[in-house]
């Protein structure tokens, strides 16, 4: 069977002698095929097959043999991201996410559009990378069906309180007031550490303007997510950790491509 299929090639590794696999991440779910001669500099489907390469696939399937790719055209190559070494880690560790929580044969529309718009913002220059990175991890998570409830605290139910915190293990917030009954550990001053907390929980301060940002980033329309500024480095401080922390504490694992984005910052 002959079908075709826009996507975005997510991973790609060496196999056998000369060919390549790859993951295409599509509307429809994510499909692993192998394009044969991939590796040649002969072959019509080297650039195709690329990281990063957005395109329309043609896709050979024949009963339960692995799927081939036969041809295709790129819609989108992202050159940009190949030129700058932090745009390249971060956006590997981007596809590695969006692998990770995508399934096959199940709708996968939102996590495509997002890892496209994270792909275009990152070669672009749209916001710092660690704005872009926070908003992705959430909006992510959030997609997975992982959103956190950040609409008021867990316990009070005040929605504006003067201190508030992010307890990302339970997905919720918390008021100061009401952290102190839970007899959990407590810094007026904001500069909490994941060293100061009890090892059952991960409580990360929001200053007013970071919990505005953790916020937008998870309910905003999908073609606005990126549309907000953070003037203060405390904000996006506070912002990235709750991204992040969020993601990768829901997920109980790491990425080796998130490790090598940070080796070179």
């Amino acid at each position: 069977m002959l079908y075709t299929v826009d996507g975005l090639v997510i991973r790609a590794r060496d196999y056998g002698e000369n060919d390549r696999l790859i993951t295409v991440l599509t509307a429809n779910g994510k499909t692993t095929a192998i394009a044969k001669g991939a590796r040649s500099m002969k072959s019509k489907v080297k650039n195709l097959t690329q990281p990063f390469v957005y395109g329309n696939f043609e896709i050979n399937q024949k009963g339960s043999a692995l799927p081939w790719i036969r041809g295709g055209s790129a819609h989108e190559i992202f050159y940009g991201l190949r030129e700058d070494v932090g745009k390249l880690f971060l956006s590997s560790y981007i596809c590695d996410v969006a692998n990770e929580l995508s399934g096959e044969g199940v709708d996968n529309s939102g996590m495509l559009r997002l890892t496209l718009n994270t792909l275009y913002a990152i070669m672009n220059d749209l916001r710092p990378l660690p704005q872009i990175k926070a908003v992705f991890e959430l909006r992510a998570a959030a997609l997975s069906g992982y959103a956190p409830d950040l609409t008021h605290c867990e316990s009070c139910g005040v929605e504006n309180a003067e201190n508030t915190y992010f307890d990302v293990m339970n997905g919720s917030l918390i008021c100061s007031e009401c952290l102190q009954k839970r007899g959990e550990i407590v810094k007026k001053n904001l500069s909490i550490s994941y060293d100061d907390i009890r090892e059952s929980s991960v409580i990360i301060p929001l200053t007013p303007s970071s919990l505005m940002a953790v916020r937008y980033a998870l309910y905003a329309p999908a073609e606005k997510i990126f549309s907000f500024s953070l003037s203060s480095g405390e904000d996006m401080d506070l912002f990235t950790r709750a991204g992040e922390g969020y993601l990768l504490n829901h997920l109980e694992r790491s990425f080796d491509s998130l490790d090598l984005y940070y080796s070179i910052l």
